[in-house]
């Protein structure tokens, strides 16, 4: 019997490592790279990728609107799950650092295309964006750390983009390629 259970084991491991590797996806926040889900993941993936990410403060959703103002805070803070504050670099004191839950960033992406469209707001978020998160310092995340500003409306098409979640939208990089 001991030999049965070995044998079966054994086989579902060979056969679990010879199936194709799932699909990358193409389109949406999905295709912005692994997805980041705990505050912990992210701080560790901004030390690993800018190379620090100090003094690291758990922030209240409350102190959101002092922190982006009260525009911005309305369309990020019924979506993100948790933030934080970390520095990276003397260029870059106090960056915000945003997780989105579930099918929030999604949620965020539509509100956001929403607000534009009622003449809202003017222009997409200077946040970038990966899978599952937000960084404040948009020009850090995009230009040193390969994330993506997410734009809807009229779209460069000389500038590397993703398709959104939300038709009409792109996640957008005008640096990839120049690292």
């Amino acid at each position: 019997m001991r030999r049965l259970a070995t044998t079966l084991l054994i086989s579902a491991g060979i056969l679990a490592g010879c199936s194709a590797p799932a699909p990358k996806a193409t389109a949406g926040a999905e295709a912005l790279g692994t997805r980041l889900t705990t505050m912990d993941d992210l701080v560790d993936w901004i030390r690993d990728n800018a190379g620090d990410c100090a003094d690291v403060s758990r922030r209240d959703p409350a102190e959101l609107r002092t922190f982006v103002g009260p525009d911005i805070a309305a369309r990020f803070q019924p979506h993100v799950s948790e933030w934080a504050t970390c520095r990276v670099s003397p260029e870059f004191p106090v960056v915000g650092l945003f997780l989105f839950t579930g099918d929030e960033q999604r949620r965020f992406q539509e509100s956001w295309h929403s607000a534009m469209t009622a003449g809202r707001i003017a222009d997409g978020p200077a946040f970038a964006f990966g899978n599952g998160f937000a960084i404040s310092a948009g020009f850090l995340g995009v230009g040193e750390l390969g994330l993506y500003y997410f734009r809807c409306g009229s779209l460069d098409p000389r500038v590397h983009q993703v398709p959104a979640d939300v038709a009409g939208c792109v996640f957008a990089n005008p640096e990839h390629g120049h690292h």
